[in-house]
């Protein structure tokens, strides 16, 4: 018998946004108190092209921000995700890993914090900045934050009120969206505009450093409030099961968007979207304007069974099967579990759909064998074959295809297809 490979192309778009540029008159002063939030929860795993993961690329990002701040700027360094696994389901998981000080006496510290920090957890975003007001001392007069985030809150609490808050104590927060879908990209708009502040967007991850410079450098910019803060529409491109939503201030229901009204009008605020088990949080609606929210589909071609959870919580969002090949999901990062095999850290944007494209094994109708399975190289059993089952779809990975005494080594990449006949 002998192996033939076969290679489907998965074809990847991405859509890449403009980020906020920084303003032509630098605020990067030595009077200033920064405090920098860095994320650490367990989405901060998932690997670049490059191989490198997301919160390697951070630790070089945040290892230099020394360099483009005055001597004198009072710096500190707060992470959140970094103390408790995601079983842990720790919603306080935030903590300030260096205190403020100089910034030039702060550098060996914040490098040593970001290389010990262990990137695990949930993501608290609205408890963080809740903690962070306290985090300044009395005598601070500018105060800033700078948020740098990969992702959404999975917490209780909203991050755009945890942001006005702080507005109203005249602290300032700048967000950096770290290779982020448009749910978080939008949570993360509206918290840096709440306070005045600006957004930066590093879709692709190399940029980390250039936008955590910008948003250093940043300046307020003045916050409008509408003099008549009338109704606004908040609406959805897909509601394909009911999606009810809530007011983040009192925690009341307003309404559901769902097939037969996609549209809801309501009164200028914050409010959170009930999707699944998860929500979709900080979404604002403005006078006279039109919000929308687009969930992202994903689509396995071939498709077999698995469920999808998200990355980060664990929390169910879906399965798929014989007959269902496209999941309406919430954007996020979601694993798939074939069985005892995983797919991890797969990106769900909204407004479009994210096909991914297992690979496959597939034995000849014609094979004999006694007994035979695919296991990985650890020898974990992930898919076996018998006189009906003749076909395993399974995520990319390092398999090894047993069919009784002969072992074929399966290094399989997403749309490979390897099929076995006999000699």
């Amino acid at each position: 018998m002998y192996p033939r490979f076969g290679r489907v192309a998965l074809l990847a778009l991405a859509l890449v946004p403009l980020s906020a540029a920084a303003t032509a008159q630098s605020c990067n002063t030595a009077d200033r108190s920064v405090l920098l939030i860095l994320d650490a929860s367990g989405s901060m795993n998932a690997a670049l092209p490059s191989g490198d993961t997301r919160m390697q690329i951070a630790r070089g990002a945040v290892k230099g921000v020394a360099e483009f701040l005055p001597d004198e700027t009072q710096l500190a360094l707060r992470l959140y995700g970094s103390q408790s696994h995601r079983d842990a389901h720790n919603c306080v998981d935030t903590n300030v890993a260096v205190p403020f000080g100089p910034a030039s006496a702060s550098i060996e510290a914040i490098a040593a914090a970001v290389d010990g920090a262990t990137a695990q957890g949930y993501t608290p975003i609205a408890f963080s900045l809740g903690e962070a007001a306290g985090d300044f001392s009395a005598e601070a007069t500018d105060r800033v934050i700078v948020l740098v985030s990969d992702g959404k809150e999975t917490c209780d609490g909203d991050p755009t009120l945890a942001a006005r808050a702080l507005a109203e104590q005249g602290v300032t927060v700048h967000a950096v969206g770290f290779i982020v879908d448009t749910a978080a990209r939008m949570q993360l708009q509206a918290v840096a505009q709440a306070t005045g502040g600006l957004y930066f967007d590093a879709p692709v991850g190399p940029e980390l450093p250039e936008m955590l410079q910008s948003a250093l450098a940043a300046c307020k910019q003045s916050v409008a409030l509408p003099a008549d803060p009338g109704p606004g529409l908040l609406e959805t491109t897909s509601a394909i099961f009911p999606l009810p939503v809530v007011d983040a201030e009192t925690g009341e229901p307003v309404g559901v968007l769902d097939r037969m009204s996609t549209r809801l009008e309501l009164p200028a605020g914050v409010y959170e979207v009930q999707f699944g088990p998860g929500s979709w949080k900080g979404i604002e609606v403005r006078a006279g304007e039109t919000t929308i929210i687009d969930p992202g589909v994903l689509e396995m071609e071939p498709t077999a069974a698995a469920t999808v959870f998200d990355s980060e919580t664990g929390l169910e969002f879906g399965s798929f099967n014989a007959v269902t090949s496209q999941l309406t999901l919430m954007p996020g990062v979601y694993d798939l579990k074939f069985g005892v095999a995983e797919w991890r850290y797969i990106k769900v944007d909204g407004g479009g759909t994210t096909t991914i494209n297992p690979a496959s094994i597939i034995l000849a109708s014609e094979l004999k064998f006694g007994s035979a399975r695919v296991t990985t190289v650890d020898g974990t059993e992930v898919a076996s074959f018998n006189a009906v089952t003749y076909r395993a779809i399974l995520p990319p990975g390092d398999y090894i295809v047993e069919i009784d005494a002969n072992k074929i080594p399966f290094p399989a990449k997403a749309g490979d297809v390897l099929e076995i006949n006999p000699q």
